[in-house]
């Protein structure tokens, strides 16, 4: 009992720290459904989100919204929009004086966040009034209204709140966003219209809510817009008085039925619980280390939150998303799943298996209609909606390649951090299944050795052949590394088609063995012994352990080039094969030692020649493309910039080959010199190696999940 109190207490002590506030800019106010930047992302640079929920929040950045939280922006199914400026604009009068309190003139004012909530405090000399906002459910948001009376005299106040919806989208003019307003006693909703424009907005019979504690009076006007005003309330001289209201989201009427009416009572307890739960996390997940540091890693986990979306339409699970702030990524990716589970580990592991269960509630079975060829396989993506077709060009859910496998590695860490045994026996035989895909879809010649290639899918045949450019791209996309310098197209790479023992065709294979592919299937099939010793499945165990040695061996002798001391993909044609070292060094050659596959001496090769400021050691280290490649681009997403799941891949493997002060130097030098990493700034999708200029998408989850890593293993000293 004493040691679960000192943990409540320190746990405490994190969370309300001054250390932990304003992580990320939610400052701004939207004047539009949709304002984005030149790349994409929404030009209010964070927006605060927890609980899985699809909607959020900012603070305010003018006077006159002092008092409320702008926004909320909602997710409509795949697309993150802004229903207003606020919702709910706090007015509140002196019955006494009859005057309007005028927050902007308060005598002293704080506006901040917390990793649970946004803040806002205001004091004048007779009354001091609060607020925050904090999730109590995936649905709803409350905001906890608070005066307190410092005078010597009772005092009495009148609470109004107003807001008024945006009309449309800014693409869509003759679309009317509000279908119709109701309202009861104590709330107002929004019923939105129905459209399903697939580039900017989709929405079925979706709803807003607003609801109030105290009773109100409820005034609508015709341009959607509400009042709700309070009668008289008394604050006692020395007393306080604590309003809550409620915001709530819901894609479907059924969700709204499934999560009923308001209890007041249950809210509360459940803005308790989730403030306790915020301290476990800050407690499990931050311990040491500079005070920088410590609040790198509360950053890295609060992103994460704001990207978790709850179940919806065809997701699940509750899981991870890349990035609540860019256009295009609401919604569940297979590679980026398996990065953000490991980190998820080490602060919530309960989110970090469902996020990994989402993608494998889609894992192809021998029943599929549309690829039993892929048994054992996954899609790209997943989303919000399922294309009703799953085949066709014009859905969004991408089945035409796979993504490398790292889901044996998010289990084993997440079994590592949870040691739940039986989620390892829930996943391995899913896990086993995975792995074998590749071998028997990917594994042209049957040589041990798979390669990235694509699905069968409409899209990758063109007058009845092969579309070599569409499967080409696939292919490069089933890597991951989407416009790496290996994957351009000279005329020499073959494509090939795939058959089973029927001679049917089930897929295609590029003719390149890729060094990362088989870098990755080794680390599983290591994985995979460990899972199969844990069950007592000795002989299945034994069988992995020699299947990992020999693929060892293989990356070992034909992937490594003495000359230039580094590890490349292989392009074979028929018996004849060479190293890809035309296409220059690519951070994948690094892969081999994150998964322990290359030699001792390989390493010291490695690290003797290629871990120059010319090469892998840029400002930012490890970018996509070595420095001194003639196919560099500092700031072309995957020829040249740092992302930074690879350099973790590369930390990891100079320390496990025992270059511990080299992996540390260079851990630092990454979160001190990326910028914004250390400050007040979202966490960019990749980084420019030579200046440290964050790139692309912002707030994004794998970058955050790699940062949190890297100070659990290198910055919490």
């Amino acid at each position: 009992m004493l040691s679960c109190l000192l943990l409540c207490v320190s746990s405490l002590s994190a969370l309300d720290s001054v250390e932990y506030r304003d992580l990320l800019p939610y400052q701004g106010t939207p004047t539009s459904m949709e304002e984005r930047d030149e790349r994409g992302n929404l030009k209010i640079v964070s927006t605060y989100v927890d609980k899985g929920a699809w909607h959020g929040f900012n603070l305010p950045d003018t006077a006159d919204l002092y008092g409320s939280f702008t926004g909320p922006l909602f997710i409509a199914q795949e697309y993150s929009l802004h229903l207003s400026d606020s919702m709910q604009k706090l007015a509140l009068e002196d019955l006494l004086t009859g005057k309007l309190l005028d927050f902007s003139e308060a005598k002293q004012s704080r506006i901040y966040s917390k990793p649970d909530g946004l803040y806002q405090e205001f004091q004048w000399p007779e009354v001091s009034v609060s607020l925050s906002l904090n999730y109590s459910d995936n649905r709803t948001s409350v905001v906890t209204t608070k005066l307190v009376n410092h005078s010597e005299k009772d005092q009495q106040w009148r609470l109004t709140w107003s807001g008024t919806p945006f009309k449309s989208h800014p693409k869509l003019d003759k679309y009317k966003l509000i279908k119709r307003v109701d309202s009861w006693s104590n709330g107002v909703a929004w019923q939105l219209n129905p459209i399903m424009d697939t580039w900017n907005i989709q929405l079925a019979d979706a709803s807003f809510e607003l609801w109030f504690s105290p009773k109100t009076e409820i005034t609508l006007a015709g341009n959607n817009s509400y009042s709700a005003t309070t009668q008289v309330l008394t604050v006692k001289s020395g007393q306080s008085l604590e309003i809550l209201t409620a915001q709530r989201y819901f894609h479907t009427q059924q969700e709204r039925l499934e999560h009923g009416d308001i209890d007041w009572a249950k809210q509360k307890q459940l803005l308790a619980d989730n403030r306790l739960l915020w301290q476990q996390r800050l407690s499990k997940g931050i311990d040491k280390g500079k005070p920088e540091f410590r609040k790198l890693a509360a950053k890295s986990m609060v992103t994460l939150i704001h990207n978790w979306r709850s179940p919806a339409g065809a997701i699940k699970h509750d899981a991870v998303t890349p990035s609540i702030t860019y256009k295009w990524f609401n919604g569940v990716w297979a590679w980026d799943s398996w990065k953000q589970a490991v980190a998820l580990s080490h602060f919530d592991p309960e989110l970090a298996k469902s996020n990994v269960l989402s993608m494998f509630d889609y894992q192809f079975t021998a029943q599929d209609k549309v690829r039993p060829q892929d048994v054992g396989s996954l899609p790209d993506a997943i989303f919000y909606n399922q294309d009703p077709a799953r085949d066709g060009e014009g859905g969004n859910w991408n089945e035409r390649n796979g993504k490398p496998p790292l889901a044996a590695w998010a289990v084993w860490e997440i079994y590592q951090q949870s040691l739940d045994l039986n989620f390892v026996k829930l996943m391995y035989p899913k896990l086993v299944a995975y792995h074998s895909w590749w071998y028997s879809n990917r594994d042209h010649n049957g040589n041990g050795l798979a390669e990235y290639g694509a699905n069968l899918h409409p899209a990758h045949l063109k007058d009845g052949q092969l579309n070599r450019e569409a499967i080409i791209e696939a292919a490069a996309w089933e890597s991951g590394m989407d416009n790496a310098p290996r994957f351009d197209d000279d005329g020499s790479v073959q494509v090939l088609v795939n058959r089973n023992k029927q001679g049917e065709t089930i897929g295609y294979s590029l003719s390149q063995e890729s060094v990362d592919l088989n870098a990755y299937l080794f680390a599983e099939k290591v994985i995979l012994a460990k899972m199969a010793k844990l069950q007592d499945l000795d002989k299945q165990a034994s069988d992995w352990t020699s299947a990992a040695d020999k693929l060892k061996t293989q990356i070992q002798t034909q992937m490594f080039d003495e000359k230039t001391g580094f590890f490349y993909d292989i392009r074979f044609h028929g018996k004849e094969s060479h190293l890809l070292i035309a296409a220059g060094k690519g951070v994948e050659g690094w892969l081999p030692l994150w998964a322990g596959a290359a030699t001792q001496e390989q390493a010291k090769m490695m690290v003797e020649h290629q871990l120059s400021d010319k090469q892998f050691s840029t400002k930012i280290p490890f970018p996509t493309v070595s420095a001194d490649s003639p196919n560099f681009a500092a700031t072309k997403y995957w020829r040249g910039p740092v992302w930074l799941d690879q350099a973790l891949f590369g930390l990891v493997g100079l320390d496990k080959y025992g270059y511990h002060s080299e992996a540390e130097i260079l851990a630092k030098r990454l979160v001190e010199q990326g910028e914004g990493i250390l400050s007040q700034a979202a966490i960019r999708e990749n980084y420019d190696p030579l200046t440290g200029d964050g790139l692309h998408c912002t707030n994004f989850s794998w970058s955050a999940s790699v940062l949190l890593l890297i100070y659990q293993q290198w910055l919490n000293k």
